[in-house]
């Protein structure tokens, strides 16, 4: 059934993180700078990627990590020095994923309802959101700090569906997390759409019927389920 609504996940989703880690690695080099040895941004961004276990290991393991592996000049900085610029820049640095904005217009003037549903801190997903423009898209932005819930709990997808005022039978998830955005959304009785390639499959689950590379995909396989009913 091709969707009334389609609710989304944001990090790895809507955000490009690699091109926002890039982005972010600048914005490092500029403030701690006067810390490192001849470095470049590229140098840090490699570091910072390998670390950061796209986005699901603690900013302290991250930073700890850094300490040990960049050319330090002096002693290097505290790492919850590294935390507070992390909390307030690195989501100003969002990128957008390739054909976001097409991809949201499209929807938006076929009239299928759209909705977001994160897991991460309120300040944080709310600058991400509002760094990419894109708030006025959605009809609801479900945060799971703000909500006292958190993926994969049904319970934040029933949130999203009573905000968006649908049903689950008429809407899709699109997330790139194997358990917390296909197997959460899937339990809520939502249809799951995996975005493959950024986290291995869960064994012993069953691999979701909707499967694309990246978000461009979207349009056609909504094409695609038109198509086939």
């Amino acid at each position: 059934m091709s969707p009334r609504a389609i609710l989304f996940d944001l990090d790895e989703t809507l955000t490009d993180r690699s091109k926002s880690l890039m982005k972010y690695s600048n914005a490092f080099m500029e403030r701690f700078n006067y810390y490192l040895m001849d470095v470049t941004s590229e140098h840090v961004y490699r570091l910072l990627k390998a670390a950061d276990g796209n986005g699901y290991r603690s900013r302290d393991e991250v930073f700890a990590q850094l300490v040990q592996e960049l050319p330090w000049s002096t002693l290097p900085p505290e790492t919850s020095q590294m935390n507070e610029h992390w909390s307030l820049t690195f989501p100003l640095c969002s990128e957008p994923t390739f054909g976001m904005y097409e991809l949201l217009d499209d929807l938006k003037s076929r009239g299928i309802i759209l909705g977001i549903v994160t897991n991460g801190g309120t300040i944080s997903q709310n600058k991400k959101i509002d760094s990419l423009g894109i708030r006025d898209y959605f009809e609801t932005i479900i945060i799971s700090e703000t909500v006292k819930m958190k993926k994969p709990d049904a319970g934040i997808f029933n949130l999203g569906l009573k905000e968006s005022n649908v049903d689950a039978s008429e809407t899709w998830y699109i997330g790139d997390h194997p358990t917390n955005d296909i197997l959460g959304s899937s339990n809520a009785g939502l249809t799951p759409v995996w975005i493959r390639g950024i986290h291995p499959w869960v064994d012993g689950n069953r691999e979701p019927k909707y499967q694309i590379d990246s978000i461009n995909q979207v349009l056609s396989l909504i094409q695609a389920v038109r198509s086939m009913n």
